[in-house]
């Protein structure tokens, strides 16, 4: 999974990148026409995994990752030309998820206004798509009239893509659309399930900010700076100094666990004395699918999923007493993979 940091200027884009990764980046921005971005890969907390591995023992313990991308200054394009905005497209486009920061700190005397900041952040998302829309709508026009070529079902689904880019709204909101065939290439920003971070202050009140926020949307209220003091810390000092302020658990964990709520991920696992590994998974996908995510030619070569719950095969602990149980079943090409599920797939290339 990958996650794109977003937000307007001083909204603290990378300290809440510090904060999720454990960085200590210093602000990226364009240098030399080109954008410069901060990446960090965060491993999934997953406490299943660690059970497994200790069933197993095995060579190495792989978890699923998440992958952070802080593009740092602004996604506005009415300044940068097409220069700038080919280069955002080129960060943006391949992420799952945006996090659009919202500042709710003092900044330079400018006290903060999350509500439109949040509605200035998302206009340009939706400007920035019209844009490509338009430049689209344009071509394909003049291939379809003069050269007999394109395809009008997609200058069709552009054109209605255009009306509501051209009413404010972003397309996330019109899953139809965005995530038609034709249209799923572009990759649209406003598309894209957006998570806001409300990046509060050390001293602010969780919970009395509040935004009225579209559909495809949710908030998370962090406390950037302090959470990326902690993230900072090693792990015993980080776990004491939470427990001192009463913090359950790290900005990190908190935002991978909604971010696959949100994003409607799961997780199965593979097992074996070589390695121990969780992989992600979109909500209904079948078995082969998720086979294809391990290597295309499992996928192509599928012939069963040998599957056992987590939870059935922790309670029998191991998968021998699983099987002897009856709690180890093969699943064939319409299985829908579940949370949890630690699989064998059988296949033949």
């Amino acid at each position: 999974m990958e996650i794109g940091i977003v937000g307007l200027p001083a909204s603290g884009k990378t300290t809440i990148f510090n904060a999720l990764t454990g960085s200590e980046a210093e602000v990226s921005a364009f240098r030399g026409g080109k954008k410069d971005p901060n990446l960090a890969v965060v491993h999934v907390p997953d406490e299943r995994l660690k059970v497994l591995s200790q069933m197993y023992d095995p060579k190495k313990t792989t978890p699923a990752q998440v992958r952070y991308v802080d593009i740092g200054g602004s996604v506005s394009t009415k300044d940068g030309g097409a220069s700038a905005m080919d280069e955002l497209l080129r960060l943006l486009r391949p992420v799952d998820a945006l996090i659009n920061v919202v500042r709710n700190f003092e900044f330079a005397g400018d006290p903060p206004s999350p509500q439109a900041d949040f509605d200035a952040l998302e206009s340009e998302l939706v400007f920035t798509d019209l844009m490509t829309v338009e430049k689209r709508v344009e071509k394909l026009e003049k291939e379809i009239t003069k050269a007999k070529k394109g395809n009008p079902k997609e200058l069709e689904l552009l054109k209605k893509a255009r009306d509501i880019l051209d009413g404010g709204n972003a397309l996330r909101a019109y899953p139809e659309i965005a995530s038609d065939p034709l249209l799923r290439g572009y990759a649209f920003l406003s598309a894209k399930p957006c998570i806001v971070v409300l990046n509060s202050d050390d001293d602010s009140v969780p919970g009395e900010c509040e935004l009225e926020l579209p559909r495809g949307v949710i908030m998370i209220e962090l406390k950037g700076r302090l959470e990326m003091e902690l993230a900072q810390l090693s792990d015993e000092e980080g776990e004491l100094f939470r427990e001192e302020m009463g913090l359950e658990e790290p900005a990190t964990n908190i935002l991978i666990r909604k971010s696959y709520e949100f994003l409607g991920l799961v997780s199965f696992f593979t097992v074996g004395p070589d390695e121990v590994k969780a992989w992600t998974v979109r909500l209904n996908t079948p078995a082969p699918k998720a086979a294809g995510v391990i290597h295309s030619d499992i996928e192509k070569g599928f012939i069963r999923a040998e599957v056992v719950a987590y939870d059935d095969l922790v309670a029998a602990g191991s998968h021998a007493a699983a099987q002897k149980a009856g709690k180890v079943r093969l699943e064939g090409k319409d299985y829908i993979v579940q949370d949890g599920d630690v699989i064998n797939f059988r296949f033949n290339v």
